[in-house]
């Protein structure tokens, strides 16, 4: 998987999670999938996901369950960039393979 299509599968799980916890808001998670798809890239700063630490810990169990990675050994503190965290996902996922 690249770098990427990773990126792709970490904006989507961000709406989803986003959606799952305020269902109610649908129009405002269209709006937040916009933004998302259009401001997020390999160079924006972690924080641009705009989550505290429970919300990323959703997200990387979320990533877990979609790409079938292990994300225990993944040390969030020393990422910067959404680049960052994607190329560690893309080490776990690449590790998976074998």
């Amino acid at each position: 998987m690249t770098r990427e299509e990773l990126l792709t599968v970490v904006k989507e799980l961000v709406v989803e999670l986003n959606a799952k916890a305020n269902p109610s808001q649908a129009k405002e998670f269209a709006k937040l999938k916009n933004i998302v798809d259009e401001k997020v890239t390999l160079d924006s700063p972690l924080a641009s996901l705009g989550w505290d630490s429970l919300q990323m810990t959703f997200l990387l169990v979320a990533l877990e369950e979609r790409l079938g990675i292990d994300t225990s050994t993944l040390s969030m503190f020393d990422l910067f960039s959404v680049g960052d965290f994607v190329a560690e996902l893309e080490t776990l996922v690449n590790k998976k393979k074998g």
